[in-house]
């Protein structure tokens, strides 16, 4: 697949230890207090019905997205699970151009679930993917726009892979060197934007504090007519646990109009307040 331009960029700066470190502690208080939330919740605005996809991180399977499946579905969406087991779990690449052909196979057959989806409900999807899975949904919107109405994205290393805490490991269990050359790497990156002009709405939710994904490649690059990268309170195994995640996913899935701003309500306030 012919890709027009670049989106590389060269900070590759890893994780900060102490985010990398307390990772586990900061998902158990964010889940904690996603429960204690519940109440608040409530007051978050109500979603129409439409089916919305959680895409899994890597090596995540649908248990890794569930409280975030139930949020949704209690905010009066079809949240659906991709279905498809345990991501990556399955490439066992030898090179980085092995695994990327492990992936575009991947990402067609979510395709072929999210087009299903679309002719039984007769509505676009909204794709919501986690770290690994956000950059198969960007990549999908900009296939089938036809399918997609919007995608978010949660904590997803978009540049350099070895901006991230598992780069290594990740090519150890590959069977890769962890040295693959930057063209390969270039490759990587720029082909979560190709394949057609983007024109689906993309939200890019990111963490400072990410103990995985180092800030340098957290934000999208794609066209900023269609991308909006926003960041958030969040430890990178929390995303899909955080109630502050939540309320910003909420608030983002309705129509602009019904929209809080987030900058000046105070509605927003208790959930930052949460997570804080």
């Amino acid at each position: 697949m012919p890709i027009a331009a670049s989106h590389f960029v060269s900070d590759i700066r890893p994780p900060k230890l102490r985010h990398s470190i307390g990772e586990l502690g900061r998902v158990a208080l964010e889940a904690g207090t996603s429960v204690l939330c519940k109440g608040l919740f409530k007051t978050l605005p109500e979603g129409d019905g439409h089916s919305v996809m959680t895409l899994p991180g890597f090596m995540g399977a649908d248990g890794s997205t569930g409280m975030l499946r139930q949020f949704l579905n209690e905010r009066g969406y079809n949240a659906i699970p991709w279905g498809m087991g345990r991501n990556a779990s399955d490439a066992r690449a030898n090179s980085m151009e092995e695994f990327m052909r492990h992936r575009a196979e991947l990402e067609q057959q979510i395709a072929q679930r999210v087009e299903a989806e679309f002719h039984r409900s007769g509505r676009k999807l909204s794709l919501i993917g986690w770290s690994l899975g956000g950059l198969y949904a960007v990549a999908l919107a900009h296939r089938y726009p036809q399918y997609i109405r919007q995608v978010i994205t949660l904590g997803t290393p978009f540049g350099d892979p070895r901006g991230t805490a598992l780069y290594s490991f990740m090519a150890r269990m590959n069977q890769q060197s962890g040295d693959e050359s930057e063209e390969a790497l270039r490759y990587w990156v720029d082909y979560t934007y190709s394949g057609g002009e983007l024109e689906v709405p993309i939200l890019a939710l990111f963490s400072e504090s990410d103990g995985i994904v180092g800030k340098g490649i957290a934000r999208c690059e794609g066209d900023p007519r269609y991308v909006t990268n926003m960041a958030v309170m969040a430890s990178h195994v929390g995303f899909p646990f955080n109630p502050l995640v939540f309320a910003v996913i909420a608030n983002h899935m309705v129509a602009p109009e019904q929209r809080w701003s987030i900058c000046a309500s105070e509605r927003i306030a208790p959930f930052v307040k949460a997570v804080g």
